[in-house]
């Protein structure tokens, strides 16, 4: 069973890279691209909201992690002031 998957899966790899690697053979040769004016701003978007939200997961997993090294044990009680 687990060779029957095993070579299912490299079948499929094979064939996926055949495939790409003659895409560029059988498209047209006459191809001509076109940039909207608004997608460098699109770009930019995606960049800095990407680079966003990395920074919002790093903090609140900063958070985290700074939060289980500096918590007490609850079995050893604070002083009190008395």
């Amino acid at each position: 069973m687990k060779h029957r998957i095993a070579r299912s899966i490299l079948f499929v790899g094979v064939l996926a890279i055949v495939l790409l690697a003659a895409a560029p053979a059988m498209a047209s040769p006459a191809r001509v691209a076109y940039l909207d004016p608004g997608t460098g701003s699109y770009m930019f978007q995606v960049v800095v909201g990407a680079l966003l939200g990395v920074a919002v997961s790093v903090k609140l997993m900063w958070k985290r992690m700074w939060g289980r090294v500096t918590r007490r044990s609850e079995r050893d009680p604070q002083p009190k002031d008395s």
